[in-house]
């Protein structure tokens, strides 16, 4: 019945209240800042005193000033991927900078793609000892290349995934300034990737970008990070956290990060395209993090914003339930319309939101899974942790004893 009473007008304008509100309690609406496009003709043209404008100048100046940069590669067994991304690190246009491969001694199907660059001054190989034992292989990597390196900034990045531009290095590297001492550099998925994996790995990008622009970084989900030699072997690198297999970005950002420190890349020229994981990989690449967040500071801030954001679309959504089937047994119309339209307003509100941030990232997703996948993430996330639960905890660790 279309009865109006004080009863019917409160419920009603709550329903349409908690559907406005909570569709801004998201991460796509306290959306990161996406970083100014890298124009590197500007730089390249050749500009007389006449035709040259004040802001073209300072872009050419500010070109001059970009610093060397050594770049780290550490494949393990992944000779495929060296083979097929190498050169496109090879060829990027920067004056000045150097790539450090390191890879385990006796890898010869490595070593012979290597063999294939050894005219090219800008590569250096060390190799990774065959006695190294109770450490992350990766992580002693890394820290050999940053000892073998001969500049101040070091750029860590996975061979497995490919610059999209040859202006990247100097999108990543115009950041190197005085008072930074982090550039988390943004990572999309391939084209092949299941939807899903990109939504969720945008969606967890936007809380790490945020804290890393707002506060201090926390850790980092994508593959590029530069950050200062000097710094990162007077605090011995990795100590405290050799013996964890995976982990090396998040542990990185997590130790060195200081607030307003760090600076996030994710411009188009400065993003690196990471090639489809397997199921496998894609599974574990979770079940390590589980892991790691355990071993890092600042985690229970980090995840409170996203259980903040599961918990309002999850009671906006069973408030319209609740508030249909009470109408409907109820025979209170004025509360159905009104929770439809909560519903309708809440679909509208969080659909446009999110395919206005995605598009800005380049993420084709159809506009129509971005509620889905939004309500599914929390469920998924349970089961990355019963899997966790599940497994060997010795699978995490170097340590095998």
């Amino acid at each position: 019945m279309f009865i109006i009473d004080t009863y019917t007008i409160i419920v009603s304008a709550m329903l349409l209240l908690v559907a406005l509100l909570t569709s801004f309690i998201n991460p796509f609406f306290r959306r990161p800042k996406f970083s100014e496009p890298y124009y590197k003709e500007v730089a390249e043209e050749t500009l007389t005193e006449e035709t040259e404008t004040t802001e073209q100048r300072e872009v050419v100046e500010e070109e001059k000033q970009y610093p060397p940069v050594s770049i780290i590669l550490t494949p393990n067994d992944d000779a495929f991927a060296l083979s097929k991304n190498l050169n496109k690190y090879l060829n990027q246009d920067y004056p000045n900078y150097e790539i450090i491969v390191v890879v385990p001694k006796g890898d010869a199907e490595t070593e012979d793609i290597l063999k294939t660059h050894a005219g090219n001054s800008r590569l250096y190989t060390t190799f990774i000892p065959s006695t190294s034992k109770y450490m992350s292989r990766k992580k002693l990597a890394i820290t050999l290349g940053a000892k073998a390196a001969k500049y101040e900034w070091l750029l860590v990045c996975d061979i497995f995934c490919a610059p999209q531009s040859n202006h990247w290095l100097s999108a990543l590297a115009r950041n190197c300034k005085e008072n930074i001492n982090l550039v988390a550099g943004y990572t999309n998925y391939d084209d092949e990737a299941p939807d899903f994996w990109r939504f969720e790995r945008f969606y967890i990008s936007c809380y790490l970008m945020r804290e890393a622009q707002k506060g201090t970084a926390y850790a980092w989900n994508s593959n590029a990070l530069l950050f200062k030699r000097s710094e990162f072997l007077a605090a011995e690198g990795f100590r405290g956290n050799l013996k964890y297999v995976r982990g090396e970005f998040d542990f990185i950002v997590n130790k060195y990060a200081q607030k307003g420190a760090t600076i996030v890349e994710n411009s188009i020229d400065g993003t690196l395209i990471e090639e489809t994981p397997t199921y496998k990989h894609w599974i574990n690449k979770h079940l390590f993090y589980i892991e790691t967040r355990q071993h890092l500071k600042r985690s229970m801030a980090h995840r409170l914003w996203f259980y903040i954001d599961q918990l309002a679309i999850h009671i906006n959504y069973l408030f319209i339930i609740a508030a249909l089937v009470y109408s409907i047994i109820t025979v209170k119309w004025i509360i159905s319309i009104a929770a439809t339209l909560a519903f309708v307003a809440t679909f509208i509100l969080r659909i446009s939101i999110g395919k206005k941030i995605l598009s800005l990232f380049n993420e084709d997703i159809p506009s129509w899974k971005i509620i889905p996948y939004e309500l599914r993430l929390i469920w998924q996330n349970l089961g990355y942790k019963i899997k966790y639960w599940r497994a060997n905890k010795y699978d995490f660790i170097s340590h095998k004893l």
